[in-house]
């Protein structure tokens, strides 16, 4: 009784068994890509890569081309190799390197890559590009190599100072009439001169404007004269007896990012 009660469950067992290896899923052939980091921190201008695999499933074998969707305006991918191909069961390993300029929004994106392969695609492998805004310090200075008088303008041959040990994309320059200093024998006899005597016409050249590393000028970077800033003395109807020999004191400023 005890050897025929044996030989039921282990008949039991090799039925529940079959019945098992008769509902394995069938796996399709196909392809899955992978992107390693998911994420790339980089400064406007700079250059990031990241690597991708691609890895045969179900026995999909053939040559895939791998591309990326929903990267940031001003910028660009590319891919070395171009093409894989894989065997059945196999990977290969792609470089992906993403290039932005200095024009590229600093955000974050999130993008994908996907692999192709005639009607086959793979799946969409997340990513992320993080682009961050780059500002770098220099320093404007200037003088007017003139006097001015009443319906005079003299152009200002900005002095430029990079000291970032790389070239600057200037994005905005801007002169401003900070104080008029009057001599004191004006002073004295309360003779007026004011900012109201004067205009700055501000630089009209196009940006951003390419500053390379150490000091430079208007004249030095080719600027055309007509493009410079300048400071005109207003020739008006009220008695600027105030304005002679008085000090215009300027201030500058402007923003740049890196090359």
């Amino acid at each position: 009784m005890f050897f025929a009660l044996v030989v039921v469950l282990g008949g039991m067992a090799a039925l529940a068994a079959s019945g098992q290896q008769g509902v394995a899923a069938k796996v399709s052939s196909g392809i899955t890509v992978a992107l390693s980091p998911s994420s790339r921190s980089l400064d406007q201008g700079q250059t990031t890569t990241f690597q991708v695999s691609a890895v045969s499933t179900g026995g999909f074998t053939g040559t895939v081309t791998l591309s990326a969707a929903g990267l940031p305006p001003g910028s660009s991918a590319s891919w070395s190799p171009s093409s894989v191909v894989l065997s059945s069961g196999g990977s290969a390993q792609v470089t992906l390197t993403v290039s932005t300029s200095a024009t590229t929004p600093a955000a974050k994106t999130d993008f994908t890559v996907t692999g192709t392969s005639g009607a086959i695609r793979s799946n969409a492998a997340p990513g992320q590009l993080q682009v961050q805004e780059v500002k770098r310090t220099f320093g404007l200075s200037g003088a007017l190599a003139e006097p001015l008088a009443p319906g005079v303008s003299r152009t200002l041959d900005l002095q430029i100072s990079n000291a970032s040990g790389k070239s600057i994309a200037v994005t905005n320059l801007t002169v401003a009439i900070s104080q008029v200093v009057r001599t004191p024998a004006a002073v004295a006899a309360n003779l007026p001169c004011t900012a109201a005597d004067y205009q700055i016409t501000q630089y009209a050249g196009t940006y951003p404007l390419t500053v390379p590393a150490g000091a430079s000028s208007m004249s030095v970077l080719d600027v055309p004269q007509a493009k410079w800033p300048n400071v005109r003395m207003l020739d008006t109807l009220q008695l600027q007896d105030g304005c002679k020999g008085a000090t215009v004191q300027l201030t500058y400023s402007g923003t740049g990012q890196a090359n």
